[in-house]
């Protein structure tokens, strides 16, 4: 196959490229195309035509492999029946990289997606690597080269954009038109037959012309190999990603609560995140995090300062600023001293900060604010807010961008975001300052988000996994959700924290098994394909004597047929949390916790992860709960002690990263006290795998 280095450069640097399907005739892509790569003189076009002797003035050949000189890239704009062909006729020429921008593949249907796995076949006996096909193409701004069918080249900057849609490729130009954001590259992969985002974050994290990337994905190829590449890049580039396809209708049926609550696209978004990458809801805040990201960097801390000469705005800044997780901090008395000696007597430096309407001192008071607030260690960043006057007044934003400049200067990167509320005449202004590299986002909503997006994501390092475990002999092959008895017998191995048990075959034995763990117990039905006992009425709790262990055994016989029982000791009542995994099809072994008992999967309130985890990075994941106050001991409650639960959920997290086995694991509920933990009820989905 060819390198990774290789084929980045024949797509984004070819020295030569064939164009299969090019034309001379107005409206047809073939000449679009011609157009399009003729407006790079550094790059030869070689045109593919099977009849033509010329095109638009250049030599043209019958096929890639009459070519004389080597070709770096083959672009084919043909219908997709001529496809095949076409691709062994490049394998012939050894050309390295070749991108199909025809449609008519799996995007139509049954035959088309049989013709796309024939190109896959192709390219992968020869070679080659294949972007698309139905893709827009690549554009790399820096060298001027548009290989695609876009309008246009994008202005130039550090933003490296990936997607599979050719309509976020054309808003990256429309958006870069408006001044809004630089791309250095531009990679549209359509289906994703082989080139996909893997390879892009590989390329892109190792580009030097690219500071940041940004991701639009319909679906994940790769999802271990996607969640690598991240974690190798992010420390480094920040990542921003959009998801789409995030419906119900992506939904797996589950037979777990663990499996209800994990679905695809909350397996998605977790785990992306856990490598360190930005999830974003939409394709323009897309853009506006990759922009500000690329101008002014990562936010390393959550408190901001907020300036305006309106209070009104300010106070409605400081409260979405709160609520999306940032800090609006009281500032020092020598701080405010400092910003105060340049206000108006009825101004006010604490933050916000209000200059108020002294219209002719808005350069200065705009200006010596964000210094001070720049050159102390009390803020993370600033975002003063132009409204009306302060927005047309080109001395404040001469002031702002001067103030920024200095800074950097002086080794300062705390980011500079603009609150813009200002009426159309001031358009130049905003133009001026985000081509000094100063993000303008609309109104105060917009700004507090942007900015909250931008904060650097918190990531631990990988965790390396051990050698696989064997399928347990004691569990039956042919039997998918294992009985307890074999079950916690392989939790005991895994030293998980059981109640104490006893699995027997009828009540006197039952009876037995409640002596000897002690009165009250709990006792719960076993028979073949009953997996939600508490819903079938199969569990019952605090049997003090033996007459009401023989009672429950009796009515379990009844309704449910007989068969034998699991005799536990009963549970103190303490905090419930669930804890389980599942094995996903893209991702591979997600560990998943938060509270139980049985409204775990109406609350939904879990956190997931890659397995397996560190107990660092559990700790840090356990703050994710929504209502993670209910483990610091609420209603006099005992609190959780999150280092001895952060221990249990990572030793859980290795040993279901070494049972390939184990589909899903279902521990629920998991009594907490303190330091101590008790799993009450256990459900195991396995499959031995295939050799």
């Amino acid at each position: 196959m060819t390198s990774l280095l290789h084929w980045g450069q024949a797509a984004f640097s070819p020295r030569r490229i064939a164009l299969v399907g090019a034309s001379e005739e107005k409206g047809k892509a073939g000449k679009l195309l011609m157009d399009n790569l003729l407006g790079n003189p550094d790059t030869q076009v070689v045109p593919i035509h099977p009849s033509a002797q010329h095109i638009m003035g250049l030599p043209a050949f019958a096929t890639v492999a009459a070519v004389p000189q080597p070709v770096d890239l083959a672009i084919v704009v043909t219908p997709a029946g001529s496809t095949p062909a076409i691709l062994r006729d490049c394998a012939a020429a050894r050309v390295p990289v070749v991108m199909v921008l025809s449609g008519g593949f799996a995007e139509t249907g049954t035959a088309g997606a049989a013709l796309e796995q024939e190109l896959r076949a192709i390219a992968h006996d020869s070679g080659i690597r294949l972007i698309g096909p139905n893709c827009l193409g690549v554009i790399d701004s820096t060298q001027q080269l548009n290989a695609s069918m876009a309008m246009g080249i994008p202005a130039s900057g550090g933003v490296a954009l990936f997607t599979q849609s050719g309509s976020y490729a054309m808003a990256a130009f429309s958006r870069s038109q408006e001044g809004a954001i630089g791309f250095s590259k531009v990679l549209s992969a359509g289906n994703k037959a082989d080139v996909n985002e893997v390879d892009a974050v590989r390329f892109f994290g190792a580009d030097p012309a690219t500071r940041v990337l940004a991701l639009v994905l319909e679906s994940v190829s790769d999802g271990a190999a996607l969640v690598q590449a991240l974690r190798a890049v992010t420390p480094h580039k920040p990542v921003v990603i959009l998801k789409t396809g995030r419906s119900h209708a992506g939904q797996r049926a589950a037979s777990s609560h663990t499996a209800a609550l994990a679905q695809d696209f909350a397996i998605t978004r977790a785990l992306l995140r856990q490598a360190g990458a930005i999830l974003v809801d939409d394709g323009l805040t897309l853009f506006d995090v990759a922009a500000a990201l690329d101008c002014q960097g990562v936010l390393r801390g959550p408190r901001v300062a907020i300036i305006s000469n309106s209070g009104g705005t300010g106070v409605e800044l400081t409260d979405l600023c709160e609520a999306q997780g940032l800090q609006v901090p009281h500032l020092s008395d020598s701080l405010q001293a400092a910003i105060a000696a340049h206000l108006p007597a009825h101004g006010s430096a604490a933050n916000p900060i209000d200059v108020t309407t002294a219209w002719a001192r808005f350069p200065a008071m705009y200006g010596q604010s964000i210094q001070a607030l720049l050159e102390s260690d009390e803020v993370d960043a600033v975002i003063p807010v132009l409204l009306q006057r302060s927005a047309l007044d080109e001395g404040v934003i001469d002031a702002v961008i001067a103030q920024s400049q200095q800074a950097r200067a002086k080794g300062i990167h705390k980011p500079i975001h603009v609150c813009w509320a200002a009426p159309a005449q001031a358009e130049p202004m905003r133009r001026k300052l985000m081509a000094a590299g100063i993000p303008c986002h609309d109104w105060a909503a917009r700004s507090a988000r942007v900015l909250a997006y931008c904060r650097a994501p918190m990531q631990a390092p990988p965790v390396t996994v051990q050698p696989a475990l064997p399928f347990p002999a004691a569990f039956d092959t042919h039997i998918a959700w294992p009985e307890p008895a074999q079950l916690f017998a392989q939790l005991d191995a895994w030293d998980l924290p059981l109640a104490a048990y006893r699995c027997v075959d009828d009540a006197p034995a039952a009876v037995q098994a409640a002596r000897a763990l002690g009165f009250p117990v709990a006792l719960k039905a076993i028979r073949t394909g009953l997996l939600h006992k508490t819903e079938a009425g199969a569990v019952r709790l605090n049997l003090r004597d033996a007459d009401a262990v023989l009672q429950a055994c009796a009515d379990f016989d009844t309704r449910l047929g007989t068969g034998p029982v699991l005799v536990q000791a009963q549970a103190k009542p303490g905090v419930e949390l669930m804890l389980g995994a599942v094995r996903d099809p893209t991702f591979g072994p997600v560990i998943v916790f938060g509270l139980g008992g049985v409204w775990a999967e109406v609350l939904g309130d879990v956190v997931m992860r890659l397995c397996p985890m560190s107990p660092a990075e559990v700790e840090l994941a356990l703050t994710e709960l929504r209502a993670q106050s209910l483990l610091d001991g609420a209603r006099g409650t005992e609190p959780v002690d999150r280092h001895a639960l952060a221990q249990l959920i990572s030793r859980v997290s290795e040993c279901i990263a070494r049972a390939p086995w184990c589909r899903e694991l279902d521990l629920n509920p998991v009594i907490a006290h303190g330091s101590s933990f008790v799993i009450v009820d256990a459900r195991m989905r396995v499959e031995k795998e295939k050799s």
